[in-house]
């Protein structure tokens, strides 16, 4: 089993790691063209607004509640009934989104005033007009959540991880062929038409693995029921990342002239291709096997899952963290420093990206305990870490700006995201008995102590003038052999393995 999750990892996390890219390849070319001026601005506040609305009323109903009923189902009533739930599910989905879609349309300056108060005024019309055009992406990404969900309950991983890639290239080709002429009016149509593309490209295989679609949607089903008392609880504890995004938007609306809206977006981006990917990668794969896990009562085998996924985090994401802690300025000046993107810009987004940085392993465990209580059903306890870290973030975030300016929101959210993830971690320890043995805590440690010299090293580099890319090379290479050499030294467990693995691999 094991072996076949690290083959499935090592597909999901490429093909994601190849979506991210991309994405940061379309960044890159649309930075060249808008900066961090007012259109950038206008553009990234609209397309947030969808997504965030998406997220609070609907979005971890979707990704959270749908695979543990849906897994229920197929593991107690079989496939039929399953599918079933799914269809049903999927249309009242659409119907719900559909309507959101309609309201924001018609309501959209009234929203983009509330989110984004401080917005100039030409920035203001922009947006209006911007997010207008956006809204329907509410309806294509539910959707396209709906399929990824039913794939990855019935074991197939490898399409839902490559859906971005194709959106990400609509939208790069368009920057490069058409933005000339039809601007960001055009760049907001190529995301809309990039996200259509998310849900057709699923359909072949939704279709292989048996779902039939039938127009007939059924409000008072058993499964919907059980959706919509999962879905509360789970909905408010969805809320975290949403609503510090709306946070961020209307604290950074009148920072910077603006600027530090898109400077935050474009900080934000890079620190989700470094955690999210990863992040994303491994939540995802374990969480249709801790569904399973969970309705099998299989509670040995479900904590065993959790703590090799906690100890696979800390490993990677550790010394993920102290590198862009340290290279974040030579990080932005070789991915954005060009065209309208200007040196101010890169001094912006680099001070954004360098705060974000130190919050990273917080996401990375919260990411992961999020999928463990999902799958045992227990929404409540996400509800209320959630309230608690919309309360500390709103909390810090405003009094970080009074003294930082723009760089307290993301240091504001790093923050929020170590101590939610601490309280996760005992409540874990006391719902399921989630006890860490001597050689899972010194493991942990082990990490400690590597990024301990980890960060020695880039110091030491730091001293030196490099040009950017030259640093970012050495720091790269002696930030790597460091770390895994001090692992080595120390016989971590997780590296032992990993050298078995490859020795076992040149064998065969």
């Amino acid at each position: 089993m094991k072996k076949n999750i690290i083959k499935t990892f090592a597909f999901m996390f490429s093909a994601m790691f190849l979506a991210k890219i991309l994405g940061l390849a379309r960044n890159i070319i649309f930075a060249k063209f808008y900066g961090t001026g007012i259109e950038a601005t206008a553009f990234f506040t609209a397309s947030r607004i969808p997504l965030q609305l998406l997220d609070i009323t609907l979005g971890a109903a979707i990704s959270s509640t749908f695979i543990p009923v849906f897994n229920e189902y197929l593991k107690k009533s079989g496939k039929n009934r399953a599918i079933e739930f799914a269809n049903n599910f999927l249309n009242v989905v659409i119907i719900i989104t559909i309507v959101l879609t309609i309201l924001g349309t018609i309501f959209a300056p009234s929203i983009v005033n509330i989110i984004a108060p401080n917005l100039g005024a030409e920035t203001y019309a922009i947006t209006v007009k911007l997010s207008r055009i956006l809204f329907p992406i509410m309806i294509f990404t539910a959707v396209a959540f709906v399929f990824v969900g039913f794939l990855q309950s019935m074991d197939e991983f490898n399409i839902p991880a490559i859906i971005s890639v194709v959106s990400n290239g609509i939208l790069i080709l368009y920057l490069l062929t058409f933005n000339n002429k039809f601007g960001i009016v055009g760049v907001a149509i190529a995301m809309a038409i990039g996200w259509l593309t998310q849900v057709i490209v699923q359909l072949p295989s939704v279709k292989k693995k048996g779902f039939k679609y039938s127009l007939k949607t059924n409000f008072k089903d058993e499964g919907l029921k059980k959706v919509v008392k999962l879905a509360i609880p789970t909905l408010v504890s969805s809320w975290v990342q949403p609503i510090n995004n709306i946070v961020n938007l209307r604290l950074a609306s009148g920072l910077e002239d603006g600027a530090a809206v898109s400077a935050i977006e474009y900080a934000y981006n890079i620190y989700l291709i470094v955690v999210g990917v990863f992040s994303y990668t491994l939540s995802n794969i374990v969480f249709p096997e801790l569904s399973k896990l969970s309705a099998e009562n299989e509670t040995d085998k479900l904590k065993i899952i959790i703590k090799n996924a906690l100890e696979v985090t800390a490993l990677f994401v550790i010394p993920m963290s102290i590198g862009i802690a340290f290279l974040s300025s030579d990080i932005i000046k070789i991915i954005y420093e060009r065209g309208e993107f200007t040196a101010q810009s890169t001094y912006l987004t680099s001070g954004a990206l360098s705060f974000y940085a130190i919050g990273m392993i917080g996401y990375g465990i919260m990411e992961i305990l999020n999928k463990v209580f999902y799958a045992m059903q227990d929404a409540k306890t996400p509800m209320k870490t959630s309230g608690i870290a919309i309360i500390l973030n709103i909390v810090l975030s405003i009094v970080f700006v009074k003294v930082m300016g723009y760089r307290g929101l993301p240091l504001a959210a790093s923050i929020v995201s170590i101590i939610v993830a601490a309280i996760m971690i005992l409540i874990a320890f006391s719902k399921i008995k989630l006890n860490f043995e001597k050689e899972n805590v010194l493991e942990i440690v082990k990490y400690i102590i590597a990024g301990v010299v980890l960060a020695s090293v880039l110091a030491i580099v730091n001293i030196f003038k490099f040009g950017s890319i030259l640093k970012i090379v050495i720091s790269v290479l002696l930030g790597m052999v460091s770390y895994f050499t001090v692992l080595f030294l120390l016989k971590s467990e997780m590296i032992d393995y990993a050298i078995k693995q490859i020795k076992e691999k040149i064998k065969s």
